[in-house]
């Protein structure tokens, strides 16, 4: 019998694709601020101020810069 938990582990992806704000690049890569508010460096360039894709600590493309709203539930 096999583990239907481990079949569903595996249709998922491994990187999350996830909305970033890029800080400033030099040419190859760039430092971006996460929605968390978090930053890191990843590779690929984008123009600082614009929003991206980052999946697997890569640009992947461009995002539309639209506005967010974070929601404290209490």
């Amino acid at each position: 019998m096999t583990n239907v938990w481990k079949q569903f582990e595996g249709l998922l992806g491994k990187d999350s694709t996830q909305i970033a704000t890029v800080l400033n690049t030099d040419g190859q890569r760039s430092t971006v601020e996460l929605l968390s508010g978090d930053t890191v460096r990843v590779s690929g360039t984008g123009t600082p101020g614009n929003r991206v894709y980052i999946k697997g600590q890569q640009i992947t493309e461009q995002a539309p810069n639209l506005p967010t709203y974070n929601m404290v539930l209490y």
